[in-house]
C-alpha cells in the first residue's frame, strides 16, 4: 500500500512539473501588455516615504538617486514625464535639494516637462532664500520658454539681493535690463531701467545703466517722432511720400544717443526727437 502511494505521488510530481514547463511554453508565445512606466518607476509619496522609514529628506535622495543615474542619451517622452514626476516628488519632500533644481532647469523644460521645471524651480527658490540661482533659472523660462521677458526680469531682479559677489550682482542687473528693454514700451522701459541706476552705488556700473536708460529715452522720442512725421511732412520725400528712408539710426556706434538726417525740407522732426532727448 505505501509502495503504490509513493509511486502515486511521484507520478503526479511529474506530471505537475511537465504540466508547469508546457504551461510557460504556451505563455511566453503570448503578447501581454506590460505596466505603464510611471507605475514601473515612480511609486505614490506615501509610498515612498514609507520605504524610507518615513523620512522624507531619505525618500527625497533616494528618488534624487535614479534621476541622476538616467542615462538621457536613451531616454524618449515617456521617460521624460517620469522623470519629471519624481523630481516633482523629491521637490515636495525636500525644496531645498540642490541636485534637483538644477537637474530640472538642466533637462525638463528641453524636453518638453516646462510645468514641472516651473514646479521644481519655485519650490526650490522660495526655500533656499541664500540662493539667488533658483531665481535665475526661474526668470529664463519665463524669457526664453514663455516669451515673457518682462516676467523674467523681474525674476532676476528678485535674486540681487541674495547675490553675495560684486560681479554677479552686476551680471544679473545687466540682463535684467536687457529683459525689460524687450519685455516693455520703450518709455517705460526707460524709467525702470533709469530706477535701477538710481539704486545702484556710484560708479561705473551706474553711469552705465544711466546710459542705457538715455539711449531708452532717444529711442522713444524717435518712435514717437517717427509716428507724428509722415502727417507733418506730407508727400514727396525720397522714397515718394512715407518711405521708410527718412532718416539714418547710428544707435551701434553711439548708444548714448540717436540723430536724424532729414532727407525732406522739414526739420520739426529732428527738434522734437533733440527735446525727448534732454
Amino acid at each position: 500500500m505505501r509502495r503504490s502511494l509513493s509511486v502515486m505521488t511521484l507520478f503526479m510530481g511529474v506530471l505537475s512539473v511537465l504540466g508547469y514547463g508546457y504551461a510557460q511554453y504556451r505563455l511566453s508565445a503570448l503578447a501581454r501588455p506590460t505596466a505603464a512606466p510611471e507605475l514601473l518607476i515612480s511609486l505614490p509619496r506615501f509610498a515612498q516615504v514609507l520605504m524610507a522609514g518615513g523620512d522624507r529628506y531619505l525618500a527625497a535622495n533616494l528618488a534624487g538617486f535614479r534621476v541622476l543615474v538616467a542615462d538621457t542619451g536613451r531616454m524618449n517622452g515617456e521617460d521624460y514625464a517620469v522623470q519629471a514626476r519624481l523630481q516633482r516628488d523629491i521637490a515636495w519632500f525636500n525644496p531645498l535639494h540642490e541636485d534637483n533644481y538644477y537637474i530640472g532647469a538642466a533637462i525638463l523644460p528641453w524636453n518638453g516637462e516646462l510645468d514641472a521645471a516651473q514646479y521644481v524651480l519655485r519650490r526650490a527658490s522660495d526655500a533656499r532664500t541664500f540662493d539667488w540661482y533658483p531665481l535665475f533659472h526661474y526668470g529664463f523660462l519665463f524669457y526664453h520658454f514663455r516669451k515673457d521677458p518682462a516676467t523674467g526680469a523681474q525674476w532676476l531682479l528678485k535674486g540681487v539681493p541674495r547675490v553675495t559677489n560684486q560681479q554677479d550682482e552686476w551680471a544679473l542687473q545687466n540682463l535684467a535690463a536687457i529683459w525689460i528693454e524687450k519685455g516693455y514700451q520703450t518709455a517705460n522701459a526707460a524709467t525702470m531701467v533709469d530706477a535701477m541706476a538710481a539704486n545702484s552705488p556710484p560708479g561705473a556700473f551706474r553711469n552705465y545703466l544711466q546710459v542705457r536708460a538715455r539711449r531708452l529715452r532717444d529711442l522713444a522720442a524717435l518712435q514717437d517722432a517717427a509716428t507724428l512725421f509722415p502727417g507733418q511732412a506730407g508727400q514727396g520725400c525720397e522714397t515718394g511720400g512715407t518711405g521708410e528712408r527718412w532718416f539714418d539710426r547710428r544707435t551701434a556706434e553711439r548708444p548714448a544717443g540717436l540723430w536724424l538726417r532729414p532727407r525732406c525740407g522739414r526739420s520739426a522732426i529732428l527738434n522734437s526727437v533733440a527735446a525727448g532727448g534732454q
